[in-house]
């Protein structure tokens, strides 16, 4: 909160130098490869909560973003942008085999496992320009003065048993989300102008943070006990409840919060219109 204070006092000292349009808005898509290595390493190995098994899934390792960003032009060397951005990733593992199933003896299963992750990020950050040739191009360095990400987590497991000519469907269903998570950005940039109100962007930062704890917005099942596919389904589930946190068992055998690590790169490339 430091930083965006004394930003706040610069900008209600400041003089803007070049008048009212001397603001933008930019709409952009690109790519984010945030690391996600508890996400991966941990919880994606994980296998279901009850037989049969299904995992482990491959990791996310980034996806396409898409976002928006307001510029106003508070002097001729600085700008201070508002945007928000959103992206997501998407794991999925499939198994199939035989199992016993209620009073049907051993039946044959398919089964999968979908896992998404998403992210709703808004910042505030500030940009230096390097070079500036007014309705040509411009070259910019980049900060995150406050970057705050909201990561929604779902993950589902589908089962269909299949006997004596039926199918049975039985699902594990759950999503938490983050209380917050904070970055640490900075980049380069650019724009191109094709017109005098429009320009192309091309923008490329790295990224240090994380967001922790999720916590389960929901947690359910639809597995009966005569299925007869585990204690887990009974009157002593293990399943979390809402309002549980998020966990994954580390290589000591430890229970501990899952954490997102957002550090990684980012990319995109926009399209600006001048106001």
């Amino acid at each position: 909160m430091v930083p965006v204070l004394f930003l706040l006092i610069f900008l209600l000292t400041a003089r803007p130098a070049w008048g009212a349009s001397d603001w933008d808005v930019q709409f952009f898509t690109g790519y984010n490869s945030a690391l996600l290595k508890s996400l991966n390493d941990l919880k994606l190995t994980e296998t279901a909560p009850l037989p049969p098994r299904v995992g482990p899934s491959p990791p996310i390792e980034g996806g396409p973003l898409v976002g928006v960003e307001v510029e106003w032009r508070v002097r001729r060397s600085f700008s201070l942008v508002a945007m928000t951005s959103f992206w997501e990733g998407e794991s999925t593992a499939v198994e199939s085999g035989e199992i016993l199933f209620q009073d049907f003896g051993i039946v044959p299963f398919t089964a999968n496992r979908t896992t998404r992750v998403s992210f709703n990020e808004y910042a505030l950050r500030g940009r230096y320009h390097l070079l500036d040739e007014p309705k040509r191009y411009r070259l910019y360095l980049e900060f995150g003065f406050f970057n705050q990400v909201r990561v929604t987590y779902t993950e589902n497991f589908n089962y269909v048993f299949e006997a004596n000519g039926q199918q049975f469907l039985r699902n594990v269903l759950s999503t938490a989300t983050s209380r917050g998570g904070y970055l640490l950005t900075w980049g380069v940039g650019g724009d191109y102008y094709l017109t005098h109100w429009a320009a192309i962007n091309l923008t490329a930062n790295y990224r240090v943070g994380k967001a922790m704890p999720l916590f389960y917005k929901s947690y359910r099942h639809t597995f009966l006990e005569q299925d007869a596919i585990g204690t887990a389904v009974g009157g002593s589930s293990p399943f979390p409840s809402g309002g549980d946190q998020v966990a994954v068992v580390g290589r000591d055998n430890f229970a501990r919060p899952l954490e997102m690590e957002l550090t990684g790169w980012q990319a995109a490339v926009g399209f600006r219109i001048f106001f």
